[in-house]
């Protein structure tokens, strides 16, 4: 049967807005001993080694393809895209070592599940306990006692008491961790991704990344209930989406001010200098209370939103216009 395309191949009719040198990237992958070359390359990559190349014969037997004219054909097929030809021999180039990352990251571990299972961390709304979990390879942080702050009715389509939702945990990082470095690994991560996407940098490819405010105009909220219309806690949001690879999320509109000058500033001065790292759980674990803050909109047509930073009976006020850009900081000390 003809392609819809005419002569056009499946892949090509398929690539659309992907762009020619994405379907070409595919193409190159279409081939099962392409993939073997990538592999035992970095089977053989040792980062600590003094030379990290693969000669032509030893590349050759890894891959154990009968014909070498074939295999010569692959790999020159592969050179200068996700293989570098150098005189001693053959290496992975940055492209290629991502691309086996990527692989690795979604699919190198056994397990690719963790169960709910209670932290010792506490729900900033209603403070019950907190269970952590990883399921269709998301990570979800979920309050036993509330509705948390999204739900099944949000745009992440969480379950029901949802803290955060994070996409962009891979499956790896299960490996080797107990529930609660879990939690830890996964808040480092998120607090980098925020990083880079409130400076419109994609954590995922590095492309621009355009930023949206995204207003519940039926906004409706119980005392422990989300908005049925959104599903979420708070009526302005913020939307990031990658113009490259498509990455998007959606967060409380105070994310777009997370390292604000006045925050970390505030941080500082209560003894918080953002050196955290999973060998120290209660120093990282204040990371997370950083990820748990409070807003209240004051304004819709034009948006003020206030957002508010606590940290023991000290607090930190700033006010974020239309564009979220901060337009007024209050810092009230006990």
């Amino acid at each position: 049967m003809d392609s819809p395309s005419g002569s056009a191949s499946p892949l090509d009719t398929a690539g659309g807005a992907a762009g020619p040198q994405t379907v070409e990237a595919f193409k190159l992958l279409g081939d099962e001993t392409r993939l073997a070359i990538l592999l035992a390359l970095w089977e053989a990559y040792d980062p600590h080694a003094p030379t990290e190349t693969v000669s032509f014969s030893t590349l050759y037997d890894r891959v154990n393809v009968r014909d070498s004219g074939t295999f010569t054909y692959h790999l020159d097929k592969l050179a200068g895209n996700y293989v570098d030809a150098i005189d001693d021999g053959y290496r992975l180039t940055n492209s290629g070592q991502t691309l086996v990352r990527a692989v690795i990251a979604g699919a190198g571990i056994e397990e690719k599940q963790l169960k709910p299972t209670e932290i010792p961390r506490q729900c900033p709304h209603c403070g019950d306990a907190v269970e952590i979990s990883y399921e269709d390879d998301r990570l979800y942080q979920i309050c036993q006692g509330c509705e948390g702050h999204i739900g099944p009715d949000s745009m992440e389509h969480a379950p029901t008491g949802t803290l955060i939702a994070y996409d962009n945990f891979n499956p790896a990082g299960l490996t080797d961790r107990t529930p609660d470095e879990v939690f830890l690994a996964g808040s480092i991560e998120y607090h980098r991704s925020l990083t880079l996407l409130i400076r419109g940098v994609c954590p995922e490819c590095s492309g621009p990344v355009e930023r949206s405010v995204q207003v519940c105009e039926d906004h409706e909220t119980g005392t422990d209930e989300l908005c049925t219309v959104c599903g979420t806690w708070n009526e302005v949001r913020v939307v990031y989406v990658c113009s490259v690879c498509k990455l998007s999320g959606s967060y409380p509109a105070w994310v777009a001010a997370f390292d604000h000058p006045a925050v970390v500033a505030f941080y500082h001065d209560h003894g918080f200098d953002m050196t955290f790292g999973l060998d120290d759980p209660e120093e990282c674990g204040r990371l997370w209370k950083r990820l748990m803050r409070e807003q209240e909109t004051l304004s819709i047509d034009p948006v003020r939103v206030l957002v508010t930073v606590e940290e023991g009976d000290d607090r930190l006020e700033l006010t974020l216009n239309q564009e979220l850009t901060v337009v007024d900081v209050h810092e009230t000390t006990a």
